[in-house]
């Protein structure tokens, strides 16, 4: 197995019951996870993740890939959270880094709604590049998380349920 470079790195941060498709992550590089614990709440979450960021990779290594896993709440408090968690990561991202909210492909209107305003928000590079974008599953595709996908629940071919 070919040792892992520090020039991708990937930090994937899950809310709580959040899915996403694992065709997002490179298989080179370093990834870490953090997920949402239980009853931790959503700024509780991105105060916490916040300071993993920081100590996730070794000292002076830039993340390339940043992924939030996205429940779909879409109350003022997982909002703030979501905003909270964007400038804490675009600020740890290297130049050509990204940002992907992504969530299962059955998200509400409202939830999407909201989730692209939070995108634009952030997204205002000016170099026509997109930094930040918003994902949701696969076209067409159903995605399952949360304990029923312990339970035998069948996933999309590339999707890779993650369960906090």
């Amino acid at each position: 197995m070919a040792p892992k470079s520090l020039h991708q790195t990937s930090l994937v941060l899950v809310e709580l019951g959040a899915a996403w498709p694992s065709a997002l992550l490179t298989e080179a590089g370093i990834c870490r996870v953090l997920a949402e614990a239980e009853g931790e709440g959503p700024l509780a979450f991105a105060a916490r993740a916040e300071d993993f960021a920081v100590s996730a990779f070794p000292r002076g290594t830039e993340v390339t890939h940043a992924l939030v896993a996205c429940n779909q709440r879409a109350d003022e408090t997982a909002e703030a959270a979501r905003r909270a968690l964007a400038a804490s990561l675009l600020a740890r991202l290297a130049g050509q880094g990204t940002l992907v909210f992504a969530a299962s492909d059955d998200a509400s209107d409202r939830f999407r709604r909201r989730l692209f305003a939070l995108v634009a928000d952030f997204d205002k590079t000016g170099s026509g590049e997109r930094r930040v974008r918003a994902l949701f599953g696969e076209e067409g595709r159903r995605t399952a998380s949360g304990p029923a996908t312990s339970d035998g629940a069948t996933l999309a071919k590339g999707i890779v349920s993650r369960v906090a």
